[in-house]
């Protein structure tokens, strides 16, 4: 028996099929969970982001465009939910607390040390520039889903991502992760 692709799953849910939205959920359950953790930086609120992504997904099915891939309309809910939850905290969380807030956590060895400045430096550039080299490098998206994904030529994408990492590297630079040589 071959595997359904996503957008028959979608048809299926459509037309009232609980256990194929059940199949997209184990899907992508997992990268969405993980995306979702590298923006936020919290295992608790990357759950219920999560879980609030797959109901808004559910909810939203009936507007699903088929002529476009399933994962990339998702990823872009999924985007646009954490982004809007990241908003609504900036204002009450400064980005001064949240760096003392993420320093808090003991630092069993250099890797671990490593990858919470890479975090909390992908933390400090603008959104829009943080979700394009989570796509590219984390989720190991191309340019041609990354562009269907968020909407943007892929020319653009090329050339945003040039600039977020230039602005990583100097914000690392600056907190002392790597010299610059």
């Amino acid at each position: 028996m071959t595997e359904k692709d996503d957008n028959e799953l979608v048809y299926e849910v459509i037309k009232g099929s609980i256990s194929s939205f059940e199949v997209l959920i184990d899907r992508y359950q997992k990268p969405i969970f993980n995306l979702v953790l590298k923006m936020v930086s919290d295992t608790e609120t990357a759950r219920d982001l999560t879980q609030d992504i797959f109901l808004k997904v559910f909810e939203k099915l009936g507007s699903f465009d088929f002529r476009y891939r399933f994962f990339s309309w998702l990823y872009r809910i999924a985007i646009n939910t954490t982004t809007d939850w990241l908003t609504s905290k900036r204002s009450i969380i400064s980005r001064e607390q949240a760096d003392l807030i993420a320093g808090e956590e003991p630092d069993d060895n250099l890797r671990d040390e490593q990858s919470k400045r890479l975090h909390a430096g992908l933390r400090l550039l603008p959104g829009e520039y943080r979700i394009l080299l989570l796509l590219k490098y984390y989720c190991g998206f191309s340019y041609e889903e990354i562009a269907e994904t968020t909407h943007l030529p892929v020319k653009k994408i090329k050339s945003r991502l040039f600039i977020a990492k230039e602005q990583l590297a100097k914000i690392l630079i600056a907190k002392g992760f790597f010299e610059n040589e």
